[in-house]
């Protein structure tokens, strides 16, 4: 195999690999949500940041890698201009690391719609909830302009 299209396979798996690493930070985000352990939400929000700048990287690298491999060889740097000037033995192991890629970023899509339906479901409850409690109460406020929770 050439070293150039090498490169590129295991810069496409890796970046596969940062997105898998994202999709289970979200997945635990979500229990630890449902557990409603704040610490574990808040310490989970921060790996997620940090495999999201990792996952950008990889995506540069990976980009910059595929036009690279394209300028070499006179394609194009989409998935099926740079297979069709590999070998079979390449076009079969970089398909095989593009469908993981694609596959993914699809299964993190669906991850991201889920906890962003949560939110809103959550924003919609946290907006009833206050409306509720601002009927109840007449919608008073305390003379320092915050809620006043006594009796």
């Amino acid at each position: 195999m050439r070293p150039d299209v090498e490169e590129l396979i295991y810069a496409v798996l890796d970046e596969a690999d940062c997105i898998d690493d994202l999709i289970d930070a979200v997945r635990e985000q979500r229990e630890a949500m449902r557990e409603r352990d704040n610490d574990a939400v808040n310490a989970l929000m921060d790996e997620s940041r940090d495999i999201f700048f990792d996952a950008q990287s990889h995506e540069t690298i990976r980009n910059e890698l595929a036009r690279k491999l394209a300028a070499k060889y006179s394609c194009e740097p989409k998935a099926s201009s740079l297979a069709s000037v590999m070998t079979e033995d390449e076009k079969h192991k970089f398909n095989g690391a593009a469908d993981r890629l694609t596959q993914s970023v699809f299964v993190l899509k669906s991850e991201m719609m889920i906890l962003t339906g949560l939110i809103d479901q959550h924003e919609k409850y946290t907006s009833m909830l206050l409306s509720e409690w601002r009927r109840l109460n007449g919608d008073k406020l305390s003379q320092s302009g915050s809620a006043d929770f006594r009796g």
